[in-house]
């Protein structure tokens, strides 16, 4: 009889980039909305971007993470990158909205935006091959103790 729990590791969960976008976009308008409420128009209007770029990071950070337990790593990579390019065009919007801002006004967040996006991309490839070489190893490892008969055009 087993009487583990189930698992409630956050590999386990499968967590949709769609759902994990719009937790990003709603958390962005909520903290925007509040800001705008607290933040008066003679002060820097900087926070806006800061706290869009913020919320693609941490976007980015999660989707990656939840990357590992998909089912379907190459339709969950292309969601993700169509959801990342979402969350960052909704977040330029409405920092651009809030705070009167541009882009190109808002100092060095352009760089910060093609950068990040750059390694974002590398981030959630280098997740996806640790997970290859883990399967492999696990396979490997299978084999090593027997529970699965080698087969050489398998591999």
């Amino acid at each position: 009889m087993n009487t583990t729990p189930a698992s409630s590791s956050i590999f386990s969960k499968q967590v949709k980039p769609r759902y994990q976008a719009l937790i990003a976009i709603g958390l962005l308008i909520f903290i925007l909305a509040i800001s705008k409420a607290i933040i008066s128009p003679d002060d820097d209007q900087i926070f806006f971007w800061e706290a869009s770029f913020a919320i693609l990071m941490a976007f980015g950070l999660f989707n990656a993470v939840f990357s590992i337990p998909s089912v379907n790593r190459a339709i969950y990579f292309r969601n993700s990158v169509f959801f990342y390019v979402i969350v960052a065009a909704v977040g330029g919007f409405m920092a651009t909205w809030f705070s009167g801002i541009t882009l190109d006004e808002s100092g060095s967040f352009r760089w910060l935006y093609v950068v990040f996006t750059f390694s974002y991309l590398v981030f959630i490839s280098i997740i996806n091959a640790m997970r290859k070489i883990m399967e492999m190893a696990k396979k490997q490892d299978a084999r090593l103790r027997g529970e699965e008969p080698f087969n050489p055009r398998l591999n």
